[in-house]
């Protein structure tokens, strides 16, 4: 059994956040193995009905193997891999991992004035199990968090909080895409933002991939910017520059690395275009987090 966690004190400074992380971690829970596990404040621990009942919100992430969830809102029923539990305050509930073949959970609490205005706008105890297909995604915002959670810094709790809106967001697009007919503008864009987000190492070929998606280019366009504010090509280097902090920060790639990851035709037009974003080249705005870049290019 392999447990990490961490309970966070009450914290004034981060109380006008918004978003105050509880509690966050990840236990590998081996078949047969007792569960929960060890290292639980008395407040999180199941009663001897195998409920509890908590004060704050959490996600928890079923990464692997399988179990049970049963709430006060929903019956009995059987959670696999890529499936996300919301707990609500107030709300009982419980789950477990199957004894044959055991899980491997991550989990996030929160509490704060936003975090309670999105969970009660878009989220609902009475549909709280949440099959992702986007578990490769989702755990890896949970190994962000987590690292942010075990770092003493100034200001990461703050960043580590930040990631539970990325969660909840990523949830809450699931949920939508169930919804929507396949031959709306909604369903357009988001087949479109599909593919821009599979291939972001190249230009995608906008009027192919329009073609592709059966409307015309113009139509295409419309409905990119009704939908999204922004025209397509705005959109693809909106996300390939935010996905090259990731790259930069987490990744730990150099800025050339970087540029060339994400299909720019010289490191020069990748800085010009960062700093354009964000007000700062690659190399300051690492400077300014404490991360010294591994090249000394942008």
């Amino acid at each position: 059994m392999q447990i990490y966690s961490r309970y966070f004190p009450s914290d004034p400074a981060a109380a006008g956040w918004g978003w105050r992380i509880s509690d966050a971690g990840r236990q590998q829970i081996e078949p047969y193995a007792p569960y929960p596990g060890d290292g639980h404040p008395m407040g999180y621990l199941f009663d001897q009905s195998g409920r509890r009942v908590l004060e704050e919100f959490q996600v928890v992430f079923i990464e692997s193997g399988s179990g049970r969830f049963e709430s006060s809102s929903i019956p009995s029923c059987v959670v696999e891999a890529g499936t996300a539990l919301l707990i609500f305050p107030g709300e009982w509930h419980r789950y477990q991992p199957s004894a044959a073949t055991g899980w491997q959970e991550s989990w996030v609490g929160f509490k704060g004035a936003d975090a309670t205005r999105v969970m009660h706008q878009f989220f609902h105890p009475q549909k709280a199990v949440l099959k992702t297909e986007r578990s490769d995604e989702l755990t890896e915002l949970f190994n962000r968090l987590l690292h942010w959670t075990d770092q003493d810094s100034s200001g990461s709790e703050q960043i580590a909080s930040s990631h539970i809106l990325l969660l909840l967001a990523f949830l809450k697009a699931e949920q939508e895409e169930v919804q929507m007919p396949d031959h709306s503008d909604a369903s357009l864009v988001r087949r479109a933002k599909i593919v821009m987000l599979g291939q972001l190492d190249q230009r995608t070929d906008l009027e192919n991939l329009a073609r592709d998606l059966g409307c015309s280019y113009s139509r295409f366009r419309f409905a990119f910017k009704e939908q999204t504010g922004l025209a397509p090509r705005e959109f693809e280097n909106r996300i390939k520059l935010n996905r090259s902090r990731d790259l930069l920060l987490h990744n730990r790639l150099s800025v050339t690395e970087t540029a060339e990851a994400l299909g720019y035709s010289s490191v020069y037009y990748f800085s010009r275009a960062f700093k354009g974003a964000f007000g700062q080249s690659p190399k300051k705005w690492l400077n300014s987090l404490n991360f010294e870049p591994l090249t000394n290019t942008g």
